[in-house]
């Protein structure tokens, strides 16, 4: 069943839809730092639609944006000429069989105010996917098994990317991080 949706249903239509939009750049996003431009692009594109169309007929908004911003990551990274080509670096067979325990906090183990920034710049520097797992995983609270279908890789690679990384960063941060364990 259609909808008809006008521009005074934007604000509600950019609440309900932000969190899956969000995911959906970090999933599909070449470069971390480009999610935020890719958001407000789309956003910006639905609302000059509707500013254009006055009202839209639609079934599903979520399908629609989706569309929208399929279209948005295309021409942006077309646009910036990134390289279309994300290399994985695959793990060896023998990490395939590892158990890990899933109880950790972050935010308890190693962040704090004074090292938040000096944290996501470091992940900046890692690879595009361990950026994408950590952001799925500390930002947007998503289950290591939800990222791993969004991203389309095994759950035990998922868990091997965040506690060798977290391991990585404590090293990183040094003493701070060792006189709050």
């Amino acid at each position: 069943m259609s909808k008809k949706i006008t521009r005074k249903d934007f604000d509600e239509i950019y609440d309900e839809t932000y969190e899956f939009v969000l995911k959906f750049t970090i999933v599909k996003c070449k470069n971390i730092e480009d999610i935020n431009d890719i958001i407000q692009e789309t956003y910006l594109e639905l609302l000059k639609i509707l500013k254009k169309k006055n009202s839209l007929e639609v079934e599903n908004i979520k399908k629609y944006i989706f569309g929208i911003e399929n279209n948005i990551i295309k021409r942006y990274y077309k646009k910036v000429k990134k390289d279309s080509n994300i290399i994985l670096n695959m793990y060896d067979e023998e990490d395939n069989n590892l158990e890990i325990k899933d109880d950790f906090d972050l935010e308890a183990n190693i962040i704090n105010k004074n090292n938040v920034e000096k944290v996501w710049k470091y992940l900046k520097e890692k690879d595009l996917l361990t950026t994408k797992i950590f952001y799925l995983y500390f930002a947007l609270d998503l289950k290591i098994y939800e990222i791993s279908s969004e991203l389309g890789i095994g759950d035990s690679f998922v868990k091997n990317r965040i506690y060798r990384t977290l391991k990585e960063i404590k090293k990183y941060l040094g003493k701070d991080v060792i006189e709050n364990d």
